[in-house]
């Protein structure tokens, strides 16, 4: 039986369809073109900031993650991962940024 998942204001009626969500959101942020290393691209739309903000307060180490606060959030190439792989990061208000696993917070 599936068992279904809530973020924020959105509910889907399994763990798959909540991937999906998080990787239209990924996708809709491809980089900006000579940002440097990574591309990095602020993360606007209003309605994928209020999403990510309820998935990072679902992460293990979300007191860790956000804990100097969280101005914002960013898509940008992981530099560890295996080719182009896009994640989410927090941004802190210093502008530092930390990486997470939208998978650890499902």
């Amino acid at each position: 039986m599936a068992i279904p998942v809530s973020i924020g204001n959105e509910h889907f009626p399994t763990k798959a369809a909540a991937i999906a969500r998080c990787q239209e959101i990924l996708r809709a942020y491809p980089g900006t073109p000579g940002s440097g290393p990574g591309q990095p691209q602020a993360v606007t739309d209003p309605a994928h900031i209020a999403f990510l903000q309820a998935l990072i307060a679902r992460h293990p180490e979300a007191k860790e993650r956000t804990k100097p606060g969280i101005a914002g959030f960013k898509v940008q190439v992981n530099p560890e991962g295996i080719g182009n792989t896009r994640c989410f990061y927090v941004v802190h208000p210093d502008g530092s940024s930390i990486r997470f696993s939208f998978k650890s917070c499902l």
